[in-house]
């Protein structure tokens, strides 16, 4: 074997050696690299993802004047123990879109339905439609409605139809549940005159109509 080669073999061996060794902290690094990107990614989820016990409600992210328009620019969502949320709290953002602020909110307070203005029930519906408040004292009947529903109203002595399609423009699942009904005006005045003999309006009777087609 010629001598010549000698030298050369060996710092082809020594250059190998080298790569190896430079091969296992890059090895090393992009491991590590994935694994914080792992732990990164399942601390976003967490964050993300509703704790046990934990009910999603609106709260007001700055202090809110009354008549102020409700929106993600002072409102955002958050997770709060499901005891610690008031009766009728706001769930969703889109519940309160184009509606503005009954009453003053600190930062931080929990939206509920009387923090809301009935006016903006109204958005979109013209200028024959009126919105009034119905008690209902049944809790059954309450969790059945939605916004968007169709009722007739029923007097509770011959369950004849006092108000008939009635569209349902909000719930209110409060102390003293109830639901605003969009009417024209003759029909808020019928209501009106059905309540008349029992203020609390809880005698009326509410049937809930198939959706239209």
């Amino acid at each position: 074997m010629p001598t010549s080669s000698l030298p050369s073999r060996r710092r082809d061996r020594a250059g190998s050696g080298l790569l190896a060794r430079h091969r296992v902290p890059l090895r090393r690094m992009l491991a590590a690299g994935l694994a914080a990107l792992a732990v990164g990614g399942a601390a976003r989820l967490a964050l993300t993802r509703p704790l046990p016990g934990t009910v999603s409600v609106v709260v007001a992210s700055e202090s809110v004047a009354i008549g102020a328009p409700l929106g993600p620019a002072v409102l955002q969502v958050r997770e709060l123990p499901a005891d610690a949320v008031p009766e009728g709290s706001v769930h969703a953002l889109a519940s309160v879109a184009g509606r503005s602020a009954a009453s003053v909110l600190s930062p931080g307070e929990v939206v509920t339905g009387a923090d809301l203005d009935a006016g903006g029930l109204l958005t979109g519906h013209g200028p024959e439609m009126t919105a009034i408040f119905l008690p209902l004292a049944e809790p059954a009947v309450l969790s059945a409605v939605r916004a968007g529903t169709h009722v007739d109203v029923h007097s509770p002595i011959d369950g004849a139809v006092a108000v008939g399609g009635a569209l349902v423009l909000a719930v209110w699942s409060g102390e003293a549940g109830g639901v605003w009904l969009g009417l024209p005006p003759p029909g808020a005045a019928a209501l009106a005159a059905a309540r008349g003999a029992d203020p609390a309006g809880g005698s009326l009777i509410v049937s809930i109509l198939q959706p239209a087609g």
